[in-house]
């Protein structure tokens, strides 16, 4: 491959790239899976249903005041660090100002917070374990995770991941024994944040020269506003139910709810990854090539499709053996929350894409804030309406409800940036084949009643007539991906 002339790569070193980040940001990712299903499985034991009710409410509440902490920054960094990757002087000073802005909003959420803490009542019922898990806001002043996303460095992110959730699984493990150790746990939850951190900050002072001479943060403001009302908009529709929850029912049915929709975030987070490491490349191309943009944007449309209707399908169809086998016998009522939030990973993933990518890409934060504040009001309501009848049930239903009108609003919109046209076959040999698997591992829940049996044997099942289904119905999404895996399209 001949050299990198520094401003520009060739298709086959783009292709390269994004692979090599798609791998490492996979394996990030993957570890987002493994270590909660451990650490997460044996808390559920040692703090029973309660404990852990009270931590999730507690840990939920807080993380309202570190994204007041981080309002807009991690998304519009990214995209204009990815723009500035030509310039090292321009991307040091931006570096600064998203320093800057990032200890503004931080400041503010201290202040927020200890008022809460201190002059309110609203945290008054365990003032000790927020208190604990309220460090997280002041580790934010630190949080520059934006930066090595937008330089595409994934490879160090995902090492970085693997070393501080191996160190704080071992300290769940060590630490946490009975219901008593929830205070322990919240410790451990933020010291593993401040680490991850640590981490960042430290490498990012030998990349980047941190300067406040000539800054200007006017420029950023717009953007940030709108991003900021967005993301407070989709973090508060993401935290929602269980706030709501933790009001209206009792704290069993928080743990219910936040384990299922773990579940189902950890899967969404994985298949995302995989795409996720497409939007400082499609931000660039989509200023400087069109027809790579449209080209990259389908191919991962096309990929999420592939990957998130099998996900779908086959999690609600081990939802029973899957929560029996990792938080035990007493999380029964999370198996009908957990089937029904396995819908949304479609339209979660495929939305990812070709929905917030797109948006962003093309600049069009405001839409994206007004239409994530439509949802976060249907939803607001839907809880109100469900959960006094349905509990923990009630609030996955309205969850899916807003995901489902959320995803028709922004694709509306997005379509107007992007110009490609699906491949109907290969979507219908796609959904033919999950629902076979679907039919195939319900069969096996009726047949085995071994719960080990029944996850293992199911999926495995499920999996491979998925596959042999596409190769025989000739998906010819498997042959182009792997030609274009192998440099060969």
């Amino acid at each position: 491959m001949r050299p990198d002339d520094g401003n520009s790569m060739t298709e086959t070193g783009e292709k390269r790239s994004l692979a090599t980040n798609a791998v490492f940001n996979t394996f990030y990712r993957m570890l987002d899976i493994i270590f909660p299903l451990i650490s997460s499985g044996y808390v559920a034991r040692m703090l029973t249903p309660e404990g852990v009710g009270r931590y999730a409410a507690a840990a939920n509440n807080v993380s309202y005041f570190v994204l007041l902490g981080s309002l807009g920054i991690q998304a519009y960094a990214i995209r204009e660090t990815a723009k500035r990757r030509d310039d090292k002087k321009a991307r040091d000073k931006l570096f600064s100002e998203m320093l800057v802005v990032n200890a503004v909003l931080t400041m503010a959420a201290i202040f927020i917070f200890i008022a809460c803490l201190v002059l309110t009542g609203l945290f008054s019922s365990d003032k000790l374990l927020y208190f604990v898990c309220g460090f997280a806001v002041v580790i934010n002043f630190i949080n520059v995770d934006w930066y090595f996303q937008g330089t595409e460095e994934f490879k160090l992110i995902a090492i970085r991941s693997f070393v501080v959730k191996l160190l704080g699984l071992i300290a769940v493990i060590v630490f946490i024994h009975s219901p008593e150790d929830v205070y322990k746990y919240a410790l451990i939850s933020v010291l593993s944040g401040l680490a991850y951190h640590l981490f960042n900050i430290v490498y990012a002072s030998r990349r980047v020269v941190v300067s406040f001479r000539d800054i200007n943060i006017q420029p950023h403001i717009k953007s940030l506003v709108f991003l900021a009302l967005c993301t407070v908009s989709t973090e508060l529709y993401a935290r929602m139910d269980i706030t709501m929850l933790g009001i209206m029912d009792k704290d069993a049915s928080v743990a219910y709810y936040s384990y299922a929709q773990k579940i189902v975030g950890l899967i969404i987070a994985t298949a995302i990854a995989i795409t996720a490491v497409f939007l400082p490349r499609l931000s660039y191309y989509f200023a400087a090539d069109r027809a790579k943009f449209n080209k990259l944007t389908k191919f991962g449309a096309d990929l999420m499709i592939f990957i998130s209707f099998p996900a779908c399908l086959g999690i609600a169809a081990v939802a029973s053996p899957l929560i029996t086998l990792w938080l035990g016998e007493g999380y029964g009522d999370a198996v009908n929350c957990l089937a029904v939030l396995a819908f949304m990973i479609p339209l979660k993933c495929i939305g990812d894409i070709i929905c917030y990518q797109v948006m962003m890409c093309a600049g069009k934060e405001s839409y994206l804030m007004i239409s994530y504040l439509i949802t976060m009001a249907v939803n607001f309501v839907n809880n109100l309406i469900l959960i006094p009848g349905f509990g923990a049930f009630g609030a996955s239903i309205a969850s899916l409800i807003s995901e489902i009108l959320v995803f028709v609003l922004v694709y509306g919109a997005a379509r107007k940036y992007q110009h490609y046209k699906f491949d109907v076959k290969n979507l219908v040999v796609t959904l033919i084949s999950s629902a076979v698997m679907f039919g195939i591992v319900i069969g096996f829940m009726f047949i085995f009643k071994n719960e080990a049996v029944r996850l293992f044997g199911g999926a495995a099942s499920g999996a491979a007539v998925f596959v042999l289904l596409n190769v025989l119905l000739g998906n010819g999404f498997l042959k182009y991906a792997l030609n274009r895996l192998q440099h060969k399209e």
